[in-house]
C-alpha cells in the first residue's frame, strides 16, 4: 500500500476520534442536572397534656377579690333637714298662702301604701319610714328605710284649752287646708287631719295669712308637749306632710318609753336654731332649702275635699281609735284592725270649712 493512502487512513481516523470526543463533551455538559431545593426537617412538638389537678397545683394562692367600696352613710340632715334651715324658713311661708288646697293639690298624692308615721309622745317626735305592706289594712313600718324625723309638739292636758293627744292608729283623714283660723284662738298652716279632730299643721298665728302674728313660744317649745291635742311642726315639717302624704297612709300615735334609745338618739340631734323676736316676715322672701320639690311628688291617689271638723277635745273616746303594741325598736308588732273612716266625694262647690283647733 502506498504510503500517501495509509496516512489518509490514519487521518481520516484521526478526524473521527476527534468528533467522538468533541460529541461526548457537549452532551456530558449537557447532562450536568440543577442542584435540587433541600427539602426541611419535620420539627416535633411534644403532644404532653398538664394535668391541672396534680398535686404541684394544690398550693396555688386563690386570686384576692376586689373589695365592695364601704358607702358613706347619709347624714343626719338627709332625714331631718330642718336641721340646717334658717328661723326664717321654719316659720315662714311661700307665696302661695292665699291659694286654695283643693288648686295646690289638685295633682293627688303618692300610693298611701307608701309610708307609715309614728308620732312618739314620750320624745316628741315624728318619725316617717317607708311602708312594709304585709298584706294587713296598716302594714308596718321599715325601720331600715327612714324617710324623714321631725321635731313636734303633742297635746298638753296641764294646758288651758290642752287635751293629751289620744293615741292609737288610723288612717290619715281627708281634710286639709292651707292657712287656717281656729275659733278664738290662732291660725296654723298646712292641716292635715290625722283622725276625728286630730291635725297635723305648723306653728302659730294669730291670725291667718299674716306672717307678722307669729306665735313665737309655739315655736320655742316644740319639742316638749304644748298642743291643744293636735300635732305642732315647723313649717316645712308640716308642708312635706301636707303634699306627701295621702289620706289612707298609716299614722301610728304612741306614748312612746323612755328605754328607746333609737328614738331618743334621733330627738338629741333635732336641734333647731334659736328663735328671733319680733320678726317681721313676709311670704314668699324665706329661702326653700328643702331636699323635695312640689314637682317630685308622685301623683297616684286623686285629690278630694272634705270640710276641716270641729277640734280634738283629747278625750279619748273616739270610735276609730285602735292601740298599738309597739316594741323595743319602736315598731309595732300587732296591727289592730279599727272602723275605718270612709272619705267622701267633693262637692260641687267649696263650703265654708268649719272651724278647727
Amino acid at each position: 500500500m502506498p504510503v500517501e493512502r495509509q496516512n489518509a487512513k490514519i487521518l481520516l481516523l484521526a478526524c473521527l476520534v476527534i468528533a467522538a470526543l468533541f460529541a461526548f463533551g457537549c452532551s456530558a455538559e449537557a447532562a450536568v442536572p440543577t442542584e435540587a431545593t433541600p427539602t426541611p426537617q419535620p420539627v416535633v412538638v411534644s403532644m404532653e397534656v398538664l394535668d391541672l389537678n396534680d398535686a404541684q397545683f394544690d398550693d396555688m394562692p386563690s386570686p384576692t377579690p376586689t373589695p365592695e367600696p364601704t358607702p358613706t352613710p347619709l347624714p343626719f340632715s338627709y332625714y331631718a333637714p330642718t336641721v340646717n334651715m334658717t328661723y326664717e324658713e321654719l316659720v315662714g311661708s311661700t307665696d302661695d298662702m292665699n291659694v286654695k288646697a283643693r288648686e295646690l293639690l289638685k295633682d293627688g298624692f303618692p300610693d298611701p301604701k307608701t309610708y307609715y308615721i309614728i308620732v312618739d309622745k314620750q320624745w316628741q317626735v315624728v318619725l316617717v319610714y317607708k311602708r312594709i305592706d304585709d298584706g294587713t289594712k296598716f302594714g308596718k313600718p321599715n325601720l331600715e328605710e327612714p324617710v324623714r324625723y321631725m321635731i313636734c309638739s303633742t297635746g298638753n292636758p296641764n294646758k288651758e284649752y290642752g287635751h293629751e293627744t289620744t293615741s292609737g292608729i288610723w288612717q290619715i283623714g281627708v281634710p286639709k287646708e292651707r292657712f287656717y283660723q281656729f275659733v278664738n284662738l290662732e291660725a296654723a298652716q298646712y292641716l292635715t287631719l290625722i283622725h276625728s279632730r286630730t291635725y297635723f299643721h305648723s306653728v302659730l298665728y294669730d291670725k291667718a295669712k299674716d306672717l307678722s302674728t307669729l306665735v313665737q313660744e309655739s315655736y320655742d317649745r316644740l319639742g316638749s308637749k304644748e298642743s291643744h291635742a293636735c300635732i305642732r311642726l315647723t313649717v316645712p315639717d308640716a308642708r312635706w306632710i301636707w303634699y306627701n302624704i295621702g289620706y289612707g297612709t298609716t299614722c301610728e300615735i304612741r306614748d312612746g318609753k323612755t328605754t328607746d334609745t333609737d328614738t331618743a338618739s334621733i330627738r338629741s340631734q333635732l336641734v333647731l336654731p334659736p328663735s328671733i323676736a319680733n320678726i317681721r316676715l313676709k311670704a314668699g322672701t324665706a329661702p326653700w332649702t328643702d331636699n323635695w320639690t312640689i314637682e317630685d311628688v308622685e301623683h297616684v291617689l286623686a285629690y278630694k275635699y272634705q270640710a276641716a271638723p270641729l277640734p280634738d277635745l283629747g278625750d279619748g273616746e273616739d270610735e276609730d281609735v285602735a292601740t298599738p303594741t309597739p316594741d323595743a325598736g319602736g315598731g309595732v308588732t300587732e296591727t289592730p284592725t279599727p272602723a275605718p273612716e270612709t272619705p267622701t266625694d267633693p262637692p260641687a262647690a267649696d263650703p265654708t270649712p268649719d272651724p278647727g283647733w
